[in-house]
């Protein structure tokens, strides 16, 4: 016998359910009345990679819960500015990736290491003037909260960078 189609929404929400990691399987099933059987094919290969950010997420607010109205109200403001500039920063990052993996394409073999150099300096400096040059900045990467890396490259890490890019055109 066939087994019974599952509401692609119902499947979308069990796998939110189990990607936040906060409820176990059997929870999961109980909770949208299916099979753990189901729960767990859907669920095999799954990461719960929001179990990281709720961590993150109950500190964030239980050191809140210590300051007055005024004193969340800049915090979280302050906390808004740096989230919106670190992601100029990531795109911004990534359009340089894109732009110079393009030159690359086009140039082929003639795709100079210095234009590659010269990106990354300019997005490091833009990212200095920005953001300051504190090395106490923090993004959530899918399990940990980790220090993020200088956009500047060594020497070494750009002629990688180059090879790697020569490698695929």
């Amino acid at each position: 016998m066939a087994a019974k189609a599952i509401d692609k929404s119902v499947a979308e929400a069990i796998l939110i359910d189990w990607r936040v990691g906060q409820l176990s399987q059997d929870q999961i099933a109980q909770k949208h009345r299916v099979s753990k059987g189901l729960v767990n094919k859907l669920c095999k290969g799954v990461d719960q990679d929001g179990a990281a950010i709720v961590t993150v997420g109950v500190q964030y607010r239980q050191a809140l819960s210590g300051h007055d109205d005024r004193m969340v109200t800049a915090l979280t403001s302050a906390v808004d500015e740096v989230t919106k500039r670190l992601q100029f920063f990531r795109g911004a990052s990534m359009l340089v990736a894109k732009t110079v993996a393009n030159k690359v394409q086009q140039d082929g073999m003639n795709a100079s290491y210095q234009d590659l150099n010269a990106a990354a300096h300019a997005l490091g400096r833009m990212q200095d003037s920005v953001l300051g040059k504190s090395q106490d900045r923090f993004v959530v990467n899918t399990n940990v909260v980790q220090p993020t890396r200088p956009l500047v490259y060594t020497n070494e890490e750009l002629r990688a960078i180059n090879e790697m890019l020569e490698s695929q055109c």
